[in-house]
C-alpha cells in the first residue's frame, strides 16, 4: 500500500511540475512596424482561414521578373466571417495590398487594405479605431 501511495504521489508531482504551454498572446506592435507601410500587387495563391489569424499567401513579381512569396495576416476568422468577407477572396486573383511590414524584415505583413481588380477597397486595419480615415 505504501508503494502505491508513493507512486501516486510521484505521478501527481510529476504532472504538476511538467512544462505547460504558454497562454499569452503576442503584441502586434512587437511583430509589425505600425509607422511604416508597404504595398505590392500579387497573385493570391492560398487563403488560410485558421485560428488565431486569417492568412493570405501571394506570389509577387519583382521588377527583375523573379517571383517572391509574401504572407499577410489579419484578425480572426470569426471577425471576417461576421462581416461577410470570407468568400470575397479567390485564389488565382491579382490584388493590390497595403501592409505594415514585419520588424524582422521577412516577407510578412499585417494587412491594412486590399484593392480588388474591380477597384473595391477593403480596409482591415485602422491605426485609430475612432478615426477610420487615419491612414
Amino acid at each position: 500500500m505504501r508503494k502505491v501511495l508513493a507512486l501516486v504521489g510521484f505521478v501527481a508531482l510529476a504532472l504538476t511540475a511538467a512544462p505547460k504551454p504558454s497562454v499569452a498572446h503576442h503584441a502586434l506592435a512587437a511583430e509589425f512596424d505600425f509607422a511604416k507601410r508597404g504595398e505590392f500587387v500579387g497573385i493570391l495563391t492560398k487563403f488560410a482561414i485558421i485560428n488565431p489569424h486569417v492568412r493570405w499567401y501571394f506570389d509577387v513579381k519583382k521588377p527583375d521578373g523573379t517571383m517572391v512569396k509574401w504572407e499577410l495576416t489579419a484578425g480572426s476568422p470569426a471577425t471576417l466571417r461576421d462581416n461577410g468577407m470570407l468568400r470575397l477572396f479567390t485564389t488565382g486573383t491579382t490584388y493590390k495590398a497595403t501592409y505594415m511590414p514585419a520588424r524582422n524584415g521577412d516577407n510578412v505583413g499585417r494587412v491594412v487594405d486590399f484593392i480588388f481588380p474591380d477597384g473595391r477597397v477593403i480596409t482591415l486595419f485602422h491605426q485609430d479605431p475612432n478615426n477610420p480615415n487615419d491612414l
